[in-house]
């Protein structure tokens, strides 16, 4: 059975928005941009007796939009014509698939600009297609972090703090991606453009915060786990930044996986064994009273083994570490030797009375 496709007037309609260049209603790419992964549980939910497929329904055309003009004018022209819209920013998993095949995905990569870096107010403004590793980068030459949601660093930020959940290793030191969201940019279902938090003012509008003046729109906008494009697409978003918590001036040689990194100075890493998992969260409650760690979270045993190897003869070497029963790894890490000092001195005080 052919793939449904856009009419030919429509199509070059949705083109002369993007330009010519940047649609694509072929089959393969097409059906490219119907998998993804763990499509195949998605499939089951939906239908146990189907088979177990890791294709989404399969959307009419692809668009690869520039700027925010350009994801409103596609909006509106698909209310027009009704048609479904899922917009995509880095792509992992099939929350990103389209639910129709009367759909089209737009895809944001070519919207993969930092805005702006805010060193001295501590934030930043990014694009949906910024990895979280492009922006780390950066803002590191500033001597700031950045949250990393637990999907990694070629995750999108905008993504995970308008339309995930967003916990992550350093999530003691960061917070989650939800609270770590400033103003925002949202093209609303209908086309129209929305400015959430200070980025609304009359006079001198910025990114600085995402609430007021007047009601709070964050919770509406994203709720507990946001809507994964449901309402419309983000095309901006400003996002909290952090002092790193040890100097950046890393120290690195040799080449992938034989990485040669001198430690910075006042930073170490704990692994506890827990030896069950009511000792664990008993541990992570106490440590985390303290508000000292950088990261605290549970690791499998392999994992912890992973950590301390970059090649299979070096993993076997760490064989030992597999036994732990439930570890815990906590990182402490300071600017100054008085900070360190204070928060070594807190984790013995937790582990003293664990």
């Amino acid at each position: 059975m052919p793939l449904e496709k856009l009419e030919k007037t429509i199509y070059q309609e949705f083109a002369n928005i993007v330009g010519t260049e940047n649609i694509d209603d072929s089959a393969p790419v097409r059906e490219v941009y119907a998998y993804n992964w763990c499509q195949e549980i998605f499939n089951y939910m939906h239908d146990k007796s189907g088979p177990l497929s890791p294709f989404s329904d399969v959307p009419k055309a692809v668009l690869l939009p520039s700027t925010t003009e350009e994801v409103q004018q596609i909006v509106k022209l698909c209310n027009k014509y009704k048609i479904m819209i899922k917009a995509q920013s880095t792509g992992l998993g099939p929350w990103n698939q389209p639910s129709s095949s009367n759909s089209i995905i737009l895809d944001l990569r070519r919207m993969n600009h930092i805005v702006k870096i805010d060193a001295k107010n501590l934030y930043c403004v990014v694009e949906p297609y910024v990895s979280g590793a492009q922006l780390q980068v950066e803002i590191m030459k500033h001597g700031l972090n950045c949250h990393m949601p637990g999907a990694g660093p070629m995750a999108s930020p905008l993504a995970s703090a308008t339309s995930m959940n967003g916990p992550g290793f350093t999530s003691p030191h960061t917070g989650h991606s939800s609270r770590n969201m400033l103003a925002v940019e949202w093209v609303l279902p209908d086309g129209e453009i929305l400015r959430l938090g200070s980025l609304g003012q009359k006079n001198n509008p910025d990114w600085f915060h995402g609430d007021g003046p007047g009601p709070s729109l964050r919770g509406i906008m994203r709720g507990w786990a946001g809507a994964k494009s449901g309402l419309g697409v983000f095309t901006k978003v400003a996002v909290k930044l952090f002092p790193y918590p040890c100097s950046t001036d890393f120290k690195v040689s040799g080449c992938s996986p034989n990485y040669d990194f001198e430690i910075p100075d006042f930073i170490r890493v704990y692994i506890i064994d827990c030896k069950n998992f009511k000792k664990l969260e008993e541990a992570m409650l106490r440590i985390e009273e303290e508000e000292v760690s950088f990261m605290c979270s549970y690791l499998s045993a392999f994992a912890v083994m992973a950590i301390f190897s970059n090649s299979i003869e070096t993993l076997m070497d760490k064989i030992a570490l597999g036994n732990l029963k439930a570890p815990l790894v906590v990182i402490i890490a300071a600017r100054t030797e008085r900070e360190f000092d204070y928060k070594q001195k807190a984790m013995d005080l937790a582990l003293d009375e664990l």
